[in-house]
């Protein structure tokens, strides 16, 4: 992730916490027998060409942030005529993925390790997604960290460049304030409408994360938005 730095300065502020969990010697092995095979790897100044590292030319759902991935691979699991990437920067939660897909046997997921707007902006090009999903981000709940949220106005413009026409964003949260910051979001941006779920959402799969905000008495929120042409008003 060396080019997150531009003159010796962060780019902008990363929406994630450095350094979290500790990697288990399951975990080391799935990466060093398992990760060549799902693992992308992007170099500073270049494209990453996605054909390259999947077998099929499938519709393509980005998922930012995948945590220990069992919503990513479940959804590769139930859909598998659809290509996943999973952006992640933890390695033990990539580790934990990598070897889920294994163990599942699944063809049709690929994972990367690092910043998900860096990937975005840096080394993917074009409409490229039919939906960028995002579970459960860090909802940096004190006011002077608001600005580290991944939903902001930039992030969510680079979003809309990398779907295709028509492409959804969904994002799901069990914190209400950080559902209030990202409706602002959507609202002061132009060509998105607000839509009452995504078509990915009958497939959501409910993590240890959601299933512990629900057992503390707080209740999830589902936000989808679908990207709209500048002519499309619908």
């Amino acid at each position: 992730m060396s080019n997150l730095k531009q003159n010796g300065e962060l780019r902008w502020a990363p929406s994630y916490l450095r350094n979290r969990g500790k990697i288990t010697r399951a975990q080391k092995r799935a990466m060093r027998d398992w990760w060549p095979e799902v693992g992308i790897r992007f170099e500073h100044g270049k494209i990453i060409d996605l054909d390259e590292h999947f077998s099929s030319r499938d519709p393509l759902v980005i998922e930012i942030g995948f945590g220990m991935g069992d919503h990513l691979v479940g959804l590769a699991r139930a859909l598998p005529d659809y290509r996943f990437l999973g952006i992640e920067v933890h390695r033990p939660g990539l580790a934990a993925t990598t070897g889920k897909i294994h163990e599942a046997g699944l063809k049709n997921v690929r994972l990367i390790r690092g910043d998900a707007r860096l990937v975005l902006s840096d080394h993917l090009t074009g409409e490229v997604a039919e939906a960028v999903l995002v579970q459960f981000p860090e909802p940096w709940t004190k006011a002077s960290n608001e600005h580290r949220r991944l939903v902001q106005r930039n992030i969510v413009e680079l979003i809309r460049e990398r779907l295709v026409p028509d492409g959804e964003f969904a994002l799901a949260t069990d914190v209400a304030e950080y559902a209030r910051h990202c409706e602002k979001v959507f609202a002061d941006v132009s060509e998105w409408k607000t839509i009452k779920s995504s078509r990915f959402q009958d497939y959501r799969i409910k993590t240890i994360y959601e299933q512990k905000g629900l057992d503390e008495g707080r209740s999830i929120h589902e936000l989808a938005y679908r990207k709209i042409s500048r002519i499309d008003t619908t």
